[in-house]
């Protein structure tokens, strides 16, 4: 399962961290959270992951997120996510990432009316970008963030769910915000689940420690993963480069 492990790598400092990667043997997670994509030199981009394909390394892309919200009525609004998406397809593109990881842009403690909303808007901003996802051969995924309950994923997967549009699973935002059991999340959208976002925290912030440095249960975790009907590629997120480090080190027993 060492071929489906990445871990985050901030966009902006890819090019520097090639040589770490590159002899680690790690595949990055390029995440937009601190950079707009326009400001990368995708030229560069493509040169890394160049560099990594000769050492038969991949890539994912984790979206920006600030102002990306697909479902929200202001036409305004979509606007500058449809921006975003094209951007991330095209990084995407220019890496030869197989897989973007998306964060939904429902608001924090949403009522239902405005999940309604989200939905009604969201079903109809996807599907051409799942078509470009297909030509492109890469695979979109929405990951859960607030949300408390997989009802609003199941609803869109429901309708939008295929090989190139799936679910991205936070392991650590699912225990800070939801409060549906792990095992029952799991059943409602294993068959659309083709991701993982794995970090640990103490279910009150959003810390992203290394794994085993908080709360969460990781063998229970991976006791619903191995049910999955094919096995999802997963991202370690640790912020920094120690935690990174003992991440490695404690997922090793969940990947024999």
């Amino acid at each position: 399962m060492q071929s489906l492990l990445f871990a985050h790598t901030p966009a902006q400092l890819l090019p520097a961290r090639m040589p770490f990667l590159l002899n680690r043997k790690l595949q990055p997670e390029v995440a937009c959270q601190e950079v707009r994509i326009e400001k990368l030199d995708l030229a560069a981009m493509a040169d890394c992951a160049s560099q990594l394909a000769e050492k038969q390394l991949k890539t994912t892309v984790h979206a920006p997120f600030s102002d990306f919200n697909p479902g929200n009525p202001k036409k305004r609004l979509r606007i500058t996510a449809h921006s975003i998406c094209q951007q991330s397809l095209q990084l995407a593109a220019a890496l030869g990432a197989g897989l973007i990881v998306f964060h939904p842009g429902i608001p924090y403690q949403a009522p239902p009316k405005t999940q309604e909303s989200w939905l009604k808007y969201a079903l109809e901003f996807w599907p051409e970008y799942i078509e470009q996802a297909k030509q492109q051969g890469t695979i979109i995924t929405v990951e859960n963030i607030y949300e408390r309950q997989s009802v609003i994923f199941e609803q869109l997967f429901a309708d939008l769910g295929c090989n190139h549009f799936g679910h991205c699973f936070d392991i650590g935002h699912w225990n800070i915000f939801a409060d549906q059991p792990l095992d029952n999340w799991f059943l409602k959208l294993g068959k659309h689940m083709k991701h993982l976002h794995l970090h640990d925290n103490l279910g009150e912030t959003d810390q992203h420690l290394s794994i085993g440095s908080g709360d969460i249960d990781f063998t229970a975790l991976f006791q619903q993963v191995q049910k999955l009907p094919a096995p999802p590629s997963m991202t370690l997120e640790a912020h920094n480069l120690p935690d990174l480090e003992l991440s490695l080190q404690q997922i090793q027993p969940y990947l024999k």
